[in-house]
């Protein structure tokens, strides 16, 4: 009569075996997790950097959706996922009169910098700068009150932030995916006052450069 006591032990042993193994091949191959404030640290120090250079024009976007994780295989065959949450921070500045430079970091580190011309959409975009300063996203508000409202929406969780330093003057800006859009029962009266901002324009070019940079994979890690 075959012993179901045994048969667990058996199937719990082999667990604890691969699960060591899978612990050793992780400890071997190097494995780093890191958060927000490791990414904030980096993209601080690059932009003290451009401070130091007294760089005219320069300014930051950080993306994240709450609790999304993401892996990556790093150079030299390490492991690094985000903890909690994915940062990505996109850093440009003016190099000179034709060309803008643009940095990637992440919770994985830092990316090399692309070049890209002041006279593409984005470069022109930049020139209103009252435009971009002034800009306010307002949050969504439903053309109606809904009792039930929670459960006539998903859940939009990602987030976009700003900072610009245009001149050595600083200014933030910060909104929600869910603000731009018409995603709960009633109509976001504020859906098309927020697109309209030249702040949303320039932020879509931006994320279909990126877009468009990552499927053509010219972001290349540093380390």
């Amino acid at each position: 009569m075959v012993s179901y006591k045994n048969v667990f032990l058996k199937i719990f042993l082999q667990m604890k075996k691969l699960l060591f193994l899978f612990t050793v091949l992780i400890t071997a191959a190097g494995f780093t997790q890191n958060d927000e404030a490791y990414v904030d640290a980096k993209v601080a120090q690059k932009m003290a950097e451009l401070e130091l250079q007294q760089n005219p024009e320069y300014f930051f976007r950080k993306d994240y959706c709450d609790g999304n994780i993401q892996m990556f295989n790093l150079p030299g065959g390490k492991l690094c996922t985000s903890k909690s949450t994915y940062y990505s921070v996109y850093v440009f500045w003016s190099e000179d009169e034709d060309v803008m430079k643009l940095q990637k970091f992440d919770n994985c580190g830092s990316f090399m910098p692309i070049s890209i011309s002041k006279k593409s959409t984005l470069g022109k975009l930049l020139k209103d700068k009252n435009a971009l300063r002034e800009g306010e996203v307002k949050p969504y508000e439903g053309e109606k009150i809904d009792e039930n409202a929670f459960g006539n929406m998903s859940v939009q969780s990602c987030h976009k932030e700003y900072k610009f330093v245009f001149g050595g003057k600083p200014f933030e800006k910060k909104f929600k995916e869910f603000d731009l859009t018409n995603d709960s029962k009633y109509k976001n009266i504020n859906a098309e006052h927020n697109n309209s901002l030249e702040l949303i324009k320039m932020d879509n070019i931006i994320s279909e450069m990126i877009k468009n940079f990552d499927e053509n994979g010219k972001f290349f890690r540093e380390n």
